[in-house]
């Protein structure tokens, strides 16, 4: 009833009065304004769009397991704003040792004149957290930005239970279902925890539908097919992991590794006396 009231107003608006007209399309425009503010989402302060942007793809390689492209991202992010908390609250939690004091150090101070949340989010950096108070980092932020899609990404895989996480990796499904990586994540909770293959493939086959661009849907299905003992697909989709993205550690690795074993198993073979071997 509501939609059919709508296009009647703005019918015998067009109709009567351009007056009225303008005054259904600023309405319609103070709505859907009012509907995007009272979206809870954090503030990422920078004075840089492009920066923001590039900040943005790199934490979605980030949630995507696609570590080395998100820290290129964001070192790119930080050339065009130096002073830019989230990217360099990331690159802290992504670098170790003297790296990682030098960036924390350096997000903290960018934080002190930004928003609560951003000093809330640089805060995660501080070396003498626990995982405790880290997860509760994230509760708290989640609870102040619910709608964040990132801040909610976080707050599954922060919680303390498979039981907890995956419960709300369900509801963050339900809430952001184009968001590809948390398919992923499910899709492992359901393989390793779960021990339920044929829900884990439904998800690892929903995250290369929504991600087929990326690197990280198919070295998760290569696992998937690993651990599953299928090992011609796990080297098939490792191989298209890799044309994906050459330096994508996990499937080289799981190559060199595969070819390892297949090498030792040829050469028992080859070591085994003919009259021995299998007819």
């Amino acid at each position: 009833m509501k939609k059919i009231s709508v296009f009647i107003s703005i019918f015998l608006a067009m109709i009567f009065t351009t007056s009225a007209q303008n005054l259904a399309v600023n309405t319609a425009n103070k709505s859907g304004a009012s509907k995007t503010a009272a979206k809870k989402t954090m503030t990422w302060t920078t004075k840089s769009e492009a920066a923001k942007t590039l900040a943005s793809e790199a934490s979605s390689h980030l949630m995507n397991v696609e570590r080395e492209l998100a820290y290129h991202k964001f070192l790119s992010a930080l050339k065009l704003d130096p002073d830019f908390t989230v990217a360099l609250t990331f690159l802290a939690n992504l670098s170790r040792g003297e790296s990682r004091k030098a960036w924390a150090a350096k997000a903290v101070k960018s934080a002190a004149n930004k928003t609560e949340g951003e000093k809330l989010f640089a805060s995660i950096t501080n070396a003498s957290n626990t995982p405790e108070i880290n997860r509760g980092i994230w509760a708290k932020l989640h609870e102040m930005f619910p709608d964040g899609a990132m801040i909610g990404h976080y707050y599954v895989v922060t919680r303390e239970t498979p039981e907890e996480r995956f419960a709300e990796a369900e509801k963050y499904i339900k809430q952001f279902p184009t968001n590809a990586a948390m398919h992923n994540t499910i899709a492992y909770y359901y393989l390793q925890d779960k021990k339920d293959n044929v829900n884990a493939k439904k998800h690892f086959d929903k995250y290369l539908q929504l991600y087929p661009e990326g690197a990280n849907p198919y070295d998760s299905m290569a696992e998937y097919y690993l651990l599953s003992g299928d090992k011609e697909n796990a080297k098939k989709y490792y191989m298209l992991a890799v044309e994906k993205y050459p330096f994508n550690a996990s499937s080289v690795n799981a190559l060199d590794k595969m070819a390892e074993e297949k090498a030792e198993a040829d050469k028992k073979m080859g070591e085994v006396k003919p009259a021995d071997k299998v007819q």
